[in-house]
């Protein structure tokens, strides 16, 4: 509708009873559910004369004998002092009628109204906890709580739109850097704030609005046309103010140290709250927040933290640069006897040491509830092995175009142990998905081989789980007869839920001694994988040919299972045959059939 510029005007429609209705027809949504920066800079800066007032009405203001408190301003206009009733304490300057400040105050709340009815809606508000963005009903809503919570970051944004009357009974929390200054109400009619009720945000109602019993606000009421009406116990409402600004950076610097074996630094990939960095280099993270420092394992070398980083945490506070140091020491491990009573010792030469790949997938966003949308896949291929890749592909089975988005750091073309290669794929999906990528290099003549798998929900507000396994041998190559062989398996959790029931199986590590064990890494010894936690498992058995073995990770959270398989091979030299290192045939057909259930020849 065409709203009225002039706030005497609109006063004169109201008594003559035509009054002013906001109707809301939107015919469809978007899926992009990334906030409008854009709506908070053109509301704060129409708010402009109205910032600094608490509360701002038409017609009157009526408190209980309670009483109400306001940080800022009162303002009447085209209303009298006289219509200024009932108990008040006014933190800032309270204006009255036509010729004062609440005139101006008014003309640019309405502005702001406007503004916010103009903002193109990203979907119908139906959720207890709405990413930012702009949320509408074209109706009467009721919310009936008991807690709306706004999670996002200093600068994201939510507009509520509501084309007729609202009433809200409970609490709104905001979570995650959210501010109340970045919180508005658009009421096409009257507004009422339930008995008891905590409130935040900017409310502008085209009519009254009332405050019911002990009700507390926490942002600005302002009624276009009408009253505000404040009832029983005692109020508060303490305006928003201004916005505070957006955390600013301090520098972390993560060092590695390796003592003894035969690894170095750069055979051990480091992460801040899953973000690769390097050794010994200086890189900035916002402040304050609270990190987490992890890494790709190694076995049979131990890591610990020293410096600021207790246990890989850091509390990461302004003017208080870290400096985190791990040290990974390497401890000989225990000889696992030979089932028979013999063992390997034959030739090692000409023997190829086999590679070993690992991807990380992961969805944004991993839910899309309102609908279908757009969906970007970010994988992580690393090289967890002991040799350079070349030829290295990543596909995807439901993503047809995964592109390269770099890590090739020295431009040799080879995935190096010390690098991080980055890719992703855009599509849109319509239906709920669960999809496979596979990534792929070949170092000596053989082929390593990962998958990943991730589920996004289309539809429903559900989150589903992610898990991701890494498997690392002590050993990639034995020598003719065999020999013992430990397996450590690190598990992750790149989603956003924690994951219960969380377990470790091996097609071909399997009873004793080949019995998977863990897990240390459990923080806050919940029994659930956190995705700021590393848990770590190990498997020991006895080898007597070139074996491909598949580990398995599992685990759940809100009703569904998140499944990563890792694979890797370990090279038993067979003397005198001229494709030594090869999996034999009869031998292997577990994991070609593995293999063929994601489309892949070996």
């Amino acid at each position: 509708m065409q709203y009225l510029n002039k706030n005497l005007t609109v006063i004169v429609l109201a008594i003559l009873g035509l009054g002013l209705v906001s109707i809301f027809t939107f015919g469809g949504f978007k899926n992009n559910f990334t906030g409008k920066s854009l709506a908070a800079t053109v509301v704060a800066a129409n708010l402009s004369s109205a910032t600094n007032f608490s509360v701002l009405a038409a017609l009157s203001t009526s408190s209980a004998a309670s009483g109400t408190t306001t940080s800022g301003d009162l303002g009447l206009s085209p209303g009298l002092a006289v219509s200024r009733t009932g108990t008040w304490t006014v933190g800032g300057t309270e204006y009255f009628g036509p010729s004062s400040a609440a005139f101006n105050a008014q003309a640019d709340a309405l502005i702001a109204f406007n503004n916010l009815v103009s903002e193109t809606p990203d979907g119908v508000w139906a959720s207890a906890s709405p990413t930012p963005g702009v949320w509408n009903i074209a109706t009467d809503t009721t919310f009936a709580g008991p807690t709306l919570t706004l999670t996002g970051s200093p600068t994201d944004v939510w507009v509520f739109q509501i084309g007729n009357d609202m009433t809200f009974t409970g609490s709104v929390v905001l979570a995650g850097g959210a501010q109340a200054c970045n919180v508005f109400w658009e009421v096409g009619r009257d507004a009422t704030i339930g008995a008891g009720s905590s409130f935040v945000g900017t409310l502008i109602a085209s009519r009254d609005i009332t405050l019911a019993s002990g009700a507390t606000v926490n942002g600005r009421l302002i009624s276009l046309n009408s009253s505000i009406t404040a009832t029983g116990a005692a109020h508060t409402i303490s305006g928003p103010g201004t916005c505070v600004a957006a955390p600013t950076t301090e520098t972390i610097n993560v060092t590695k140290v390796v003592t003894g074996g035969t690894k170095a630094v750069a055979d051990f990939h480091l992460f801040v709250n899953g973000s690769p960095v390097t050794s010994g280099a200086v890189n900035s993270f916002n402040a304050p927040a609270t990190y987490t420092v992890t890494e790709t394992p190694s076995l049979n070398y131990t890591a610990t933290f020293s410096g600021s980083c207790p246990g890989g945490v850091i509390n990461l506070t302004l003017g208080n640069p870290v400096l985190c140091t791990i040290t990974n020491t390497y401890t000989a491990p225990a000889p696992i006897p030979s089932p028979s009573g013999g063992g390997g010792g034959g030739p090692l030469i000409s023997t190829p040491v086999p590679p070993l790949i690992s991807v990380l997938k992961i969805p944004t966003p991993l839910s899309l509830p309102q609908g279908p949308g757009l969906v970007t896949y970010d994988y992580t291929v690393l090289n967890v092995g002991t040799v350079a890749m070349n030829n290295v592909k990543v596909t995807d089975d439901k993503c047809s175009n995964v592109s390269f988005i770099g890590g090739d750091t020295n431009g040799d073309s080879k995935l190096d142990i010390n690098e991080i290669w980055k890719y992703h794929c855009v599509t849109t999906l319509t239906q709920t998905t669960t999809n496979t990528v596979t990534a792929t290099g070949v170092a000596n003549g053989i082929t390593a081989v990962d998958t990943a798998e991730a589920t996004v929900v289309v539809g429903v507000p559900l989150v589903p789980p992610l898990i991701h396994v890494v498997k690392v041998p002590n050993v990639f190559v034995l020598p003719a007869g065999g020999g013992a062989v430990t397996y450590m398996y690190t598990v992750t959790n790149p989603g956003t839920v924690p994951l219960s029931n969380v377990s470790i199986t091996d097609d071909k590590c399997t009873g004793l001694p080949g019995r998977v064990t863990g897990h240390p890494g459990d923080l806050n010894k919940n029994n659930l994988l956190e995705s700021n936690e590393s848990w770590s498992f190990t498997c020991q058995t006895y080898l007597t040919q070139t074996t491909t073995n598949i580990g398995t990770a599992d685990g759940s959270a809100n009703g569904m299972t998140a499944v990563d398989h890792s694979l890797a091979t370990v090279v038993v030299a067979v003397p005198g045959l001229p494709k030594t290192g090869f999996p034999p045939e009869e031998k292997n057909e577990s994991f070609k059939n593995f293999l063929k259930t994601f489309g892949i020849s070996y």
